[in-house]
């Protein structure tokens, strides 16, 4: 699941890319799809952001980071955001 902040992030990920290259945006939303995927598929345990919030975990991808929580059938990806964005909790709460 994909919770409505990360949606909100993954639009403006593609229209940034867009402004340079379509194609180039439609292959990192592919991309990064796959990652997301491939993180529920085999229950992969990121790296605990419990500083952030109880129970977040984080991936590394390129240059952004897919922030989620895990539960025992499925993952909610909270949000996608560029590595060096600010992390606080705020950033969060509405996930």
């Amino acid at each position: 699941m994909i919770a409505p902040l990360a949606l909100k992030d993954l639009r403006e990920i593609r229209r940034y890319i867009a402004k340079s290259s379509p194609h180039d945006a439609e292959a990192f939303l592919k991309d990064l799809t796959a990652k997301i995927a491939w993180i529920a598929e085999v229950d992969f345990t990121g790296m605990p952001r419990d500083h952030i919030l109880h129970g977040l975990r984080a991936v590394p991808f390129r240059n952004r980071c897919i922030y989620y929580r895990s539960y025992r059938d499925r993952i909610v990806v909270l949000r996608v955001l560029h590595g060096a964005q600010d992390t606080d909790q705020q950033r969060f709460e509405s996930s």
